[in-house]
């Protein structure tokens, strides 16, 4: 069952005309940015969920705060996931999450559900998120960039001697 629908999505793959693969693969990667947009938004409801329901055993010793903090900050890495993941869906394949929207918002909706679970929570949940912040930029940078080559400018110069 499964070999049979591969050779049928293969048969239609290698029978699309050389001028329409630019758009299967948009549409694939655009597939792949929603399923991912999905994914990281249900598993940080779900992580929410479940520092909220168990939020009286975070309360009952000072490492277990420190360990929902650390959860607390998994919350802002998924949600700044699924929201710029939403944003390349609409906006197209080269929207960047920026600091003041997106960054701040869910930064800030993650320290308020920290807050409730503990005012302990709420604080080492910014300062890992900060830490996973510079990490996941750090990756970014590194698999996403583009190195523009830079262009030295003639030296001019002023007065003098002039060589010949």
């Amino acid at each position: 069952m499964i070999i049979k629908s591969t050779k049928i999505i293969a048969t239609r793959i290698t029978k699309t005309p050389a001028g329409n693969k630019n758009n299967m693969s948009a549409s694939m990667s655009s597939k792949s940015t929603v399923v991912s947009s999905i994914i990281s938004g249900l598993l940080s409801i779900v992580l929410f969920g479940t520092l909220r329901f168990y939020s009286e055993w975070f309360n009952d010793s000072q490492l277990r705060v420190l360990l929902g903090g650390y959860l607390f900050s998994w919350v802002f890495i998924l949600s700044l996931t699924c929201v710029s993941n939403a944003e390349m869906v609409v906006f197209g394949q080269d929207f960047q999450a920026k600091l003041l929207p997106e960054i701040l918002v869910c930064l800030s909706l993650t320290v308020a559900a920290a807050g409730i679970v503990h005012r302990v929570c709420a604080t080492t949940s910014v300062l890992f998120s900060l830490v996973g912040l510079y990490f996941l930029n750090r990756i970014s940078t590194k698999y996403y960039s583009i190195q523009v080559p830079t262009v030295d400018a003639p030296a001019t110069r002023k007065g003098g001697k002039k060589f010949k």
